[in-house]
């Protein structure tokens, strides 16, 4: 099979809609979108953050109606506060330096509570699920500049879930103990296990599992011979939102009479996690607030690029690009200030003859960018959305139909609070999934390829035909 890559930027995350019918903004649209919504609009959220309003307001003489009604680039904001930032370490003024960081760090965390708030709606896009199935079949090294983790959830639900679970883990007096099971470690509900899938190696690693969360030490956690990286792995050029590094700020209070602890080596640990903001409070762990490992949209990006992950991870992208036989570009429109992706292509595709080159996005004036970029001479498969190129391989790949839509009369009256149950794929026995709803939220409601464990231990994925409604009584 020939040697596919994939490319994706903000525009695929576009065809993701949440309950207002609302898609995860992009860098002109971000607090247009935001503030849209309530709770980051609520007065308490704006004073958490009010020093990134009156930074804006102070700068760009922009006030927080203005930001809910008005285009505003974050990618100029980032820089200039960046460029601030070094002249306040060059003069040598501390307090200006705390003062811009922590400016800073709230936008970044501003970013990540909004981004991940979308994640969820994922998982109900008919568009994405079938995107899964196509890089199933395609098996492509897939490189994407977006920061949340939404192609994670469309990795993982493609791959499905393990149906075999190790006794270990249906045994709670062995993951009490100091060090877990080998046999814990290296299981995983998702095939697609994220700690092996973006092609560099940890030093903390949540595992992905249901329950209580664990943690393990990337050492053991890849020593053992099931946890190897993945052959294909999803390449996040300017980061993620569940990498984490610490911060050197304490989360929690030393006690009288201790000693203040301190980071020492752990200040450069990366660490996988699940991300969880409320109201611009960033996440913490073992005591520290942890930061995620994002590169702002700064006009200048190179020297990050030379830093721990990404330096490894934009060698991949450049031996991927340099091999393959097909592109497949998704959503990325290559801003004028884009210097260092365009030189990706121009140096990995120098003495690369593509022998296909698909572009998917409603401008057709990127065909012509892309091309020159890619040194390519052929004819470029252009398509204005991502449904028209998947349904170009629906030949191959068996895609589902858009679910259809519900009139306002054919739904049901009924408002009253239902459980969710269904009954175990492997042995029969009824059960509630966790989820209330009612008959008429659960009629427009997409269900697909959520994982569930049944009270005898077996694990399985369901979608919304598997489920059925019970009334709480």
């Amino acid at each position: 099979m020939k040697k596919v890559v994939y490319m994706m930027g903000a525009g695929l995350n576009q065809v993701v809609r949440d309950r207002d019918g609302d898609s995860p903004p992009l860098l002109n649209n971000f607090f247009n979108i935001a503030l849209k919504k309530g709770k980051f609009s609520d007065v308490h959220y704006t004073d958490h953050i009010r020093d990134v309003y009156d930074y804006i307001q102070t700068n760009f003489r922009k006030t927080r109606d203005d930001l809910a009604n008005d285009p505003f680039d974050l990618e100029m904001c980032f820089t200039y506060l960046e460029r601030q930032i070094k002249h306040a370490e060059r003069d040598g003024n501390r307090t200006e330096l705390e003062r811009l960081a922590n400016i800073k760090f709230s936008l970044e965390s501003f970013i990540a509570e909004v981004l991940s708030s979308f994640e969820y709606f994922a998982s109900r896009s008919n568009t994405l699920r079938n995107l899964g199935k196509v890089i199933l079949h395609e098996n492509p090294t897939i490189i994407t500049f977006n920061y949340d983790c939404i192609m994670e959830r469309v990795l993982e639900s493609a791959h499905g879930v393990r149906l075999s679970v190790p006794r270990a883990f249906m045994e709670p007096d062995s993951l009490e103990e100091t060090e877990l099971p080998d046999e814990v470690l290296a299981y995983s509900h998702c095939n697609w296990n994220r700690p092996l899938g973006y092609g560099f190696k940890f030093d903390e690693i949540q595992l992905q599992q249901a329950g209580i969360s664990k943690f393990a030490k990337g050492v053991r956690f890849y020593s053992l011979s099931q946890n190897r990286l993945h052959a294909k792995p999803l390449l996040k050029l300017h980061g993620s939102l569940n990498w984490f590094q610490y911060r050197p700020v304490r989360s929690s209070t030393t006690r009288p009479g201790e000693t203040e602890p301190m980071l020492g080596e752990k200040e450069s640990e990366i660490i996988l996690k699940r991300g969880t903001w409320w109201f611009n409070r960033p996440p913490d762990h073992n005591g520290w607030f942890i930061a995620p490992m994002i590169i702002t949209p700064v006009l200048y990006k190179d020297e990050y690029y030379d830093m721990k992950p990404f330096v490894d991870i934009w060698e991949l992208a450049q031996r991927a690009l340099s091999k393959c036989a097909k592109l497949v570009i998704i959503g990325y429109s290559f801003s004028p200030t884009d210097f260092s992706t365009k030189h990706l292509l121009i140096e990995s595709l120098v003495s690369n003859d593509l022998e296909e080159l698909v572009v998917v996005n409603p401008d057709h004036n990127t065909v012509k960018i892309v091309k020159e970029l890619c040194h390519f001479n052929g004819g470029v498969a252009w398509y204005s959305s991502l449904d028209d190129y998947l349904q170009s391989l629906s030949g191959l790949v068996k895609l589902e139909s858009a679910p259809e839509e519900i009139e306002e009369q054919d739904l049901p009256k009924d408002t009253s609070p239902h459980d969710v149950h269904t009954k175990c794929k492997t042995c029969g026995i009824d059960f509630p999934v966790g989820i209330r709803t009612n008959p008429r939220s659960f009629a427009t409601a997409q269900y697909s390829g959520n994982v569930h464990i049944c009270p005898n231990g077996h694990v399985n994925s369901y979608d919304k035909s598997d489920y059925m409604l019970k009334k709480v009584n």
